[in-house]
């Protein structure tokens, strides 16, 4: 409830705010869009739909009783899946339907984007800006996804001319953009800053453009940079300067797994699909334009 914005509206008080943002802060705590997409789409749905989080660690969802069992739902939408997840998934007969978001699985129901697509379109606007080296600051990957993001980054630069620099792994979080782009000041590019930024996420992007701010690279001097658009899009619209992102749909990528779980649920769907939904760059002030034929 505090974290999700309703403290005020369930008169919550401040002291007791406060505590709870603190043991969000220290436990590392971020909020699933993902699931907080699904439940807005669910919200819209003229069918009476109840909506249960269950929230599970990576690498660990064959613990999920809620999901082997099938006791406590009649469908599931399963976010974020590990590689280990997956595979479970693989192996597993489950007694209800289930759909993937931004996954995919052998005989499952899924939702994506094309993620190859998502990396070369960040390396065509750099290189579109002529920039001619780009450094990818991104977590470790979970899913084949972000991998292929990277891949696509990686091939459409190296076809433009661009030099990619190594892959610079970090915690997904303000703080670990922060601090990964803080300790290659003092190191790497103390010397030579790259021409431009590949984030794996919006939350990277941020913590990376406070530590370029704090070192004095700002207006011109920053490195064009761009990330993975999964985050609240007015923080990416707001931030100073504001966030270019490849903008992954994530509204209506949770409104076309409920309309998969739906369609399972009436035995319209009795077989797996896969959907696949469109992706667009959004250019902002950290990074311009693609050009009119790259746009196309």
């Amino acid at each position: 409830i505090v974290l999700g914005g309703k403290a005020a509206e369930r008169k919550i008080s401040t002291a007791t705010q406060a505590k709870i943002f603190a043991a969000a802060e220290r436990l590392g705590y971020q909020p699933n869009m993902a699931a907080r997409r699904l439940r807005a789409e669910i919200e819209k749905t003229a069918r009476p739909v109840r909506l249960v989080i269950y929230p599970y660690v990576n690498d660990h969802l064959k613990e999920s009783e809620a999901l082997t069992s099938g006791a406590n739902c009649h469908a599931a939408i399963i976010c974020n899946a590990s590689y280990a997840d997956l595979q479970f998934l693989e192996d597993t007969q489950l007694p209800i339907p289930v759909v993937l978001y931004n996954r995919v699985c052998n005989g499952y129901c899924s939702v994506n984007v094309d993620d190859l697509k998502m990396g070369a379109l960040a390396a065509r606007a750099f290189a579109d800006q002529g920039c001619r080296t780009a450094a990818v600051l991104t977590s470790s990957p979970v899913f084949e996804g972000m991998e292929n993001r990277m891949h696509g980054f990686r091939l459409e630069g190296e076809h433009h001319g661009l030099t990619i620099l190594a892959n610079r792994y970090c915690e997904n979080s303000i703080r670990g953009g922060y601090e990964a782009v803080s300790h290659r000041l003092r190191h790497e590019w103390k010397q030579q800053l790259p021409d431009a930024v590949f984030c794996g996420s919006s939350a990277i992007a941020h913590g990376a453009l406070r530590a370029f701010c704090e070192a004095g690279y700002i207006g011109e001097k920053l490195p064009r940079l761009i990330a993975v658009g999964n985050g609240p899009e007015e923080m990416d619209a707001f931030s100073i300067p504001s966030l270019s992102v490849v903008y992954l749909p994530m509204e209506d990528m949770a409104r076309e797994c409920i309309q998969l779980v739906l369609g399972q649920l009436d035995g319209r769907i009795a077989t797996a699909e896969s959907r696949l939904l469109p992706i667009e760059y959004v250019p902002r002030e950290s990074c311009g334009p693609l050009t009119e034929d790259a746009a196309q």
